[in-house]
């Protein structure tokens, strides 16, 4: 696991309404000629998908921004942060860039994370 954390001074992510969660199917099935298709696991550990966003001061903003940059190379490495779910501490990744939307004064900040120990 990482050592890398959620900035300090940053809201917890995804505390919006419209929070949505997936889990990323980890099963593969192979129809056969005849009776039920066998299933198996893809993978041992399968993730959950995190979509929603935070709203931000401008200074948040830039934090995030340089945080997101230099200490995650852009978005590549993970981190840990609460579960919005159960709001236990986890492993998350980005999953693409994040958006940002002016928003009287602040941003939103629109991101999908992906739970690596789902």
């Amino acid at each position: 696991m990482t050592n890398i954390t959620w900035p300090e001074g940053l809201p917890q992510v995804i505390i919006l309404d419209g929070l949505e969660a997936s889990r990323k199917n980890a099963v593969i099935r192979t129809e056969m000629d005849a009776g039920p298709a066998k299933a198996r696991r893809r993978y041992t550990v399968a993730t959950k998908i995190f979509t929603g966003s935070i709203v931000v001061s401008e200074n948040q903003r830039r934090i995030l921004e340089s945080w997101y940059d230099t200490v995650l190379g852009g978005g590549v490495r993970r981190f840990i942060m609460k579960d919005p779910q159960t709001l236990e501490y986890a492993e998350f990744r980005f999953r693409e860039d994040y958006d940002e939307d002016s928003l009287d004064g602040n941003w939103r900040i629109s991101m999908e994370l992906e739970k690596m120990n789902a």
